[in-house]
Order: structure tokens, then sequence, then C-alpha cells
């Protein structure tokens, strides 16, 4: 069973990195089977979706970036589990998360490769209250889109995803709300990847 996390920020080693690891360490130590990675946008040029059409009939994009690794890896590779996260800016996700997704247009244009995925968000605002919950709403919708199964953080929480505040006095790991909803959202991931390795493949 696999986990990839994509850190859509574009500065690196932050706050929306830190608590994606955090997540993922959490997944290891509830289920040590799971295999994790994690995929970092910071310092990488991914341009922006050109509608091109090129995807209609190749699984591949016509763009030459840094999106074209990523992408053979979630080809090659394909994850149980995608977890986004992205920093809040101007209210919803990075302009970087944005481009992810948009880029990821040609997994849905080949047979919606990434179908039955589980999809789950973490978002990290400067402020308390700072748009997480309308980011991961944003991120979410493009999960819908690809035919992915979205899923929330679980009891006790049981809210949007994983919701971080970037400047809190003495780092994160003095913020029990935030680590709240990383810790539950990880409980929610293991639980729900137990229930469809149980589920026979003709029901799928």
């Amino acid at each position: 069973m696999k986990v990839t996390a994509i850190a859509a920020s574009p500065r690196s080693g932050q706050m929306t990195h830190t608590v994606l690891n955090y997540t993922l360490d959490k997944i290891r130590e509830i289920n040590p089977s799971v295999t994790t990675e994690l995929i970092s946008l910071a310092d990488k040029v991914i341009s922006p979706c050109t509608a091109c059409g090129y995807c209609n009939k190749n699984f591949s994009c016509s763009i030459n970036d840094d999106m074209e690794p990523i992408i053979d890896n979630l080809k090659e590779s394909r994850p149980d589990v995608l977890i986004m996260g992205s920093p809040v800016y101007m209210g919803s996700m990075s302009a970087q998360a944005k481009a992810f997704f948009d880029r990821t247009v040609l997994f849905r244009r080949n047979n919606f490769a990434f179908k039955n995925v589980i999809g789950c968000c973490i978002a990290v605002g400067a402020s308390r209250n700072g748009g997480q919950e309308l980011t991961i709403q944003a991120m979410h919708a493009a999960m819908l889109i690809h035919g992915m199964l979205v899923i929330g953080d679980s009891a006790p929480t049981a809210h949007f995803g994983g919701t971080g505040w970037a400047r809190v006095p003495g780092g994160y790991e003095n913020d029990p709300d935030s680590l709240a909803t990383y810790d539950s959202l990880a409980q929610r991931i293991v639980e729900t990847l137990a229930l469809i390795k149980q589920t026979p493949k003709e029901a799928k």
C-alpha cells in the first residue's frame, strides 16, 4: 500500500512540507506496512495547462518541464492514497497546487487513471482561521473530478482534512488543535485503506 504526498508550496522545507512529513510518519506508525513518499513542488517549474488537447490521444503531456517526471512517477507507481498539501494563498490553494491539478487532467482523459485513489488534503494558513477549509474544498473538487475517493479527517475532529497554522508560537509541535487534525487524518487514511483492501475486486 502506497501513500504519496504532494507539498505544493513554493518554499522548500516550510510548514506545508513539515506537517505532511508529520502525517506520513503517523501513517507509518499506525500501519508500518504502508509505503510513503513526499514530492515537493518547491523550486520546480510547472507551467499551466494550455488545453492543447495532446493528452486526448496520448498518456503524456506536450509541455516539457518539471511536471514530466512527476507524471511519470504517478503513472509507474500509482499510489493508493494521494495527499495534497498546500499553503493558503488568497483564500485558496497555491498556484503550484492549481497547476499540478490542471496538468493531471491527462490521467482523467486516459481511462480515469486516478479513479478510486483515496484523496485527502492538508492546508496551512498564516492565521488560525485563514481559509484552510476553503482551500481544502477547492482541492477536493479537483479530486472528485478525477473520480477519486475523497475523505476528510476522522473522529474526533472529523471535518475537511488537516488544518494547520503556520505562525503558531513555538512551532507546530505546540499546536494541539492542528496536530489533532493531522493525527485523525492519518487514522482515517489507514482505516479507509483497510476497508478497500478487504473489498473483492469485482465489487470495486
